[in-house]
């Protein structure tokens, strides 16, 4: 009964992704540029040729805000924004191996943690506003997070600044995100 009510609750959450998809394209593009430029300038790698399977990247770090003006990484340091890059790269190489199809649009999971429900219940909101599609997680105080996406490290690393400053701002912990190999 617990997996059907999960399995019901995830194929809803798909649905509703799918369904604010096209609203975010446009803002996702804005934000994809930008952080494809600000890529561009400190790694010269191509994106696309990494991969990874389901696997969680947990980010704990002890996180003072500092500003800049980029609206998606601007309570992010730069050693959580590098921890962030270097997990996400492990996923994307663990799916690459596997032979996923990384160009396909899947479900991408994302994890966040919180110590209290006041914080979540404003995370949740903030980022529901932003097209994400928000369910809970395995614990009282934690929330899934889904968008469809194909697997390219420079859009989902735009997804993972974006729910990782989030979390910050409302005193939450982004423990990672995961996805399903797609054959």
């Amino acid at each position: 009964m617990k997996k059907t009510l999960t399995a019901i609750v995830v194929l809803g959450a798909i649905a509703g992704a799918v369904a604010y998809k096209l609203k975010k394209e446009n803002e996702e593009k804005k934000y994809l540029d930008h952080e494809l430029d600000m890529l561009a300038g400190e790694d010269e790698t191509e994106d696309e040729d990494e991969g990874d399977i389901g696997c969680n990247c947990e980010t704990e770090a002890d996180i003072k805000p500092e500003t800049n003006e980029n609206p998606m990484t601007d309570e992010i340091d730069q050693n959580l924004k590098t921890q962030l890059e270097q997990q996400s790269d492990s996923v994307i190489s663990q799916l690459a191996d596997a032979d996923d199809h990384l160009e396909e649009e899947r479900p991408i999971q994302h994890f966040v943690d919180f110590k209290t429900e006041e914080d979540m219940e404003a995370f949740k909101h903030a980022v529901i506003e932003k097209g994400y599609v928000v369910t809970r997680g395995e614990n009282p105080l934690q929330l899934s997070v889904l968008h469809i996406a194909p697997i390219s490290r420079s859009e989902l690393l735009v997804n993972v600044y974006y729910l990782a400053n989030q979390a910050i701002k409302h005193n939450g912990i982004y423990q990672g995100w995961q996805s399903r190999k797609v054959l």
